[in-house]
Order: C-alpha cells, then sequence, then structure tokens
C-alpha cells in the first residue's frame, strides 16, 4: 500500500520564528487576508512553526513554483497534515486502502501519463454537454428558497448541488449523495484538518468505506459499462496496464468524488456571500447580467475555496531572498496571491469589469492545473445567474455564526444564513 504518512525528511532545523510566523493561523479564516497582506509587504516568505511549513505569499512567486514541476514535487499535495496515528494507518492497509498518487500528487512522468487519459473525458467539450441538466437541478435548489423569509444557502443549495452535478459524470444515483457527501467532509479533514487521534480513526474508518464505494462502482462498470466517467476510463485502458491500471482507474473516481464537488461548494457559498457583502456589486450583477462571466472569475480571485496549496522542495532554493533547504514543505497561499497589489489593483474590493480578474491562481497553474476548472466555472455561472434573477433583493442575515472549515486549504462557511426576498 502506498504510504499515507509521508517518511521523515532530514531538514536544516527551522529559523527563529518571526513575529508573523508566529501569527500565522493555518486552520483559521478570521484575519488571514490582513495576515498575508501584511507578509506581501514585509516578508513574503515565512517558517510558520505551527504547522512546519514554509509559507509564500506573492503571487509571482507562487506561480513560479506551480509551473516548475523540476525542482518543487506535488507529493505532498494529499498528505495529512497531521500525521494518522497507527490505528488508523493499520486499519486502512488492513481494510485494502490501496490508494496512489494519480493525480494532484502525481509527478512527471505519471502525472502525464494519467492526465492525458483523463482529459479525454473531463474535458470542457463533454463539462458543457451538461449544461441543461445542471441549469435543471439549480432551478430545483432555488425553488427550495422560494418564500422562505431566513434559510440556510448551504443546508438547502450549495452543500449537495455539487455533488449531483458530480453524480451526472459519474453515473451515480442522487440517493447516495449524503454518504458520498459525508465521506468527502472526512477525507477533507483527515488531509488538510487537524483531527485528534480518536477523530482522525473514526475518520479512516469512513474514508475506508468512500474508498470501498469507489471500488465497487469501478467493478460494476467492468461488468456493466455505461456512459460515465469510470466507464470511460476503462475503455480508454482496455485492459492495459501501461495506460492505466485497475487500481489507478479507482483512484481517480476517489479523487474526483472529493475534488469534483468540496470545491465548487465553498467556491458557491464564498462568492454569493462576498457579493452580498459588497453590495453595490450585487445589485449591479442583478441589473447587468452580462457581467455574469467576469464576476465568476472575481469571485474566484477574491474569495478562492482553495486558500493554500503544498509543494516541496526537491533542492535548495532562493524564494524572495529566502533560502529554503532541499525537502522543505511549502504552503502556497493562493488567497494571498489572488490579492497581491503588485498584480490586481485595489484586491480588497470587488470590481465585476476587472480586466485581468482570470489571472486569479484559484484553479492552479501549470501542468496540475484543475482538470475540471471549466465544469466549476459552468456551475458558478448558472448559481450566480439564477440567484440574481429570483432573488435580486437577497440579503445576509448580520451577526450570524458561519463557522467556517478548519482545514490549511480547503475554506468556505459551514452555514450561511440569508433571506431571499430581504
Amino acid at each position: 500500500m502506498t504510504k499515507i504518512v509521508a517518511e521523515a525528511r532530514l531538514k536544516t532545523p527551522p529559523p527563529p520564528t518571526s513575529e508573523i510566523g508566529a501569527a500565522f493561523r493555518a486552520f483559521e479564516q478570521e484575519g488571514m487576508d490582513a495576515l498575508y497582506a501584511r507578509a506581501r509587504a514585509e516578508e513574503p516568505v515565512f517558517h510558520a512553526p505551527e504547522i512546519g511549513y514554509w509559507v509564500v505569499t506573492r503571487y509571482d512567486d507562487i506561480r513560479a513554483i506551480l509551473k516548475d514541476p523540476v525542482r518543487f514535487s506535488a507529493a505532498n499535495a494529499l498528505t495529512p497534515v497531521k500525521a494518522l496515528p497507527a490505528e488508523a494507518v493499520t486499519l486502512l492497509r488492513d481494510g485494502g486502502f490501496t490508494v496512489q498518487p494519480v493525480q494532484v500528487n502525481s509527478d512527471p512522468p505519471v502525472h502525464g501519463r494519467i492526465r492525458d487519459v483523463a482529459k479525454q473525458f473531463l474535458n470542457a467539450k463533454r463539462f458543457l454537454s451538461y449544461q441543461e441538466p445542471i441549469r435543471d437541478l439549480v432551478e430545483e435548489y432555488a425553488d427550495r428558497l422560494e418564500g422562505r423569509h431566513e434559510i440556510d444557502l448551504v443546508k438547502v443549495m450549495t452543500y449537495d448541488l455539487p455533488a449531483r452535478v458530480i453524480f451526472l459524470l459519474m453515473g451515480i444515483p442522487d440517493v447516495d449523495t449524503a454518504d458520498i457527501k459525508r465521506w468527502a467532509d472526512n477525507r477533507l479533514l483527515v488531509t488538510w484538518g487537524r483531527l485528534g487521534d480518536d477523530a482522525q480513526i473514526d475518520a479512516a474508518r469512513e474514508m475506508l468505506d468512500y474508498w470501498n464505494y469507489c471500488k465497487a462502482l469501478v467493478d460494476a462498470r467492468v461488468a456493466a459499462p455505461a456512459d460515465d466517467y469510470p466507464s470511460a476510463l476503462l475503455r480508454l485502458r482496455n485492459g492495459d496496464d501501461t495506460v492505466l491500471t485497475l487500481n489507478e482507474v479507482v483512484c481517480l473516481v476517489f479523487g474526483i468524488l472529493l475534488a469534483g464537488h468540496e470545491t465548487t461548494t465553498n467556491a458557491s457559498t464564498n462568492i454569493v456571500r462576498a457579493l452580498l457583502r459588497q453590495r453595490d456589486a450585487w445589485e449591479r450583477l442583478c441589473a447587468e447580467p452580462t457581467l455574469v462571466l467576469n464576476a465568476v472569475e472575481e469571485g474566484l480571485r477574491f474569495a478562492t475555496s482553495v486558500v493554500n496549496w503544498r509543494r516541496v522542495a526537491r533542492e535548495r532554493v532562493d524564494i524572495a531572498g529566502v533560502t529554503i533547504p532541499e525537502g522543505a514543505d511549502l504552503l502556497l497561499a493562493l488567497a494571498s496571491a489572488n490579492r497581491d497589489e503588485a498584480v490586481f489593483s485595489a484586491p480588497d474590493t470587488i470590481d465585476l469589469e476587472r480586466r485581468n480578474a482570470r489571472n486569479h491562481l484559484s484553479f492552479g497553474v501549470g501542468i496540475h492545473t484543475c482538470i475540471g476548472a471549466p465544469l466549476a466555472r459552468l456551475q458558478l455561472r448558472i448559481v450566480l445567474e439564477t440567484l440574481t434573477r429570483r432573488f435580486p433583493d437577497m440579503t445576509l442575515v448580520e451577526g450570524q455564526d458561519e463557522d467556517w472549515v478548519r482545514t490549511i486549504s480547503f475554506r468556505g462557511p459551514q452555514r450561511l444564513l440569508v433571506r431571499p426576498h430581504g
């Protein structure tokens, strides 16, 4: 079984902790943007003792790292921030959890081989073919807001909706939504969160159930192919392990059933929240729906659902005048890059006509650019079109506790109380 916990690497002892490094809270949303702004100005690369990572905050540095797989490996992208206890590792191993790097945490040449196969199904043309079913789903969820004085937008819409979109690609029945969302939430917290040992063991059990579900789905498509992603992977594999192994097919299904909807759940919530908080932007979008495409890009820039991503330095490197030792873990602050004043003017303001909004790094850049980005953009566009058309008077409930997801990477409110009709 591929190791879940990375082997210990010999590293240079960390430097003395700076004031910014000591103030950094990797799992918290409150104060993040202000701290990143200060870091960009005073200490664009700093060491964070809370997690043992070097944090990179400026746009140009992060973009260069993402485009350089030779010096920076993606191997740690899915490594649990908090190492799993031995009982959890044993539970997964004995249960047949044979996950291996296939996309976001793989490097060339493996990455290129697998991505070339996956993108034959996961591409803009295929995604666009789901436009009308997605629109029907969004309208179905919007119906639940009608006539309500106050409602949790996450609970009634943005939590389930992206999963059901992914189910269209996967050929999965809607009755499985609750289980898959629960499994995905657990995997999210195991990988990017900071659970206690007992909670990690419980989450490992859920993750094993999740793995077995994906394996059973692939087995079912082996027996009876359909017009969906697992069937396409099996058809392209055509029994040839040099193209894809069966385990790699299961891993790809396992991956998309997390990445394919958790990011969009948070992104749709974040963008609606941001627009409602900057009321003039919401009202202008309601009045000028032709701005929706750029509103999606500006929303992704301003309120990305993936605030940080990770890389490993393959060699000793200098970043912004700071020497990073070989083997060091890097936290790339995408949320900071997206508000870098050197790239985006007035970055803390939503500008629906921002000309370079699409230059955000929310989907990454380089060989690991998010393969599902066109699908996310399509969903977000339809959500904004629908909500601004049907609920132009929507407002946020003041003083609410939004309870943000506490991970180092994925970030969004776990509840968002709105008044659909103002």
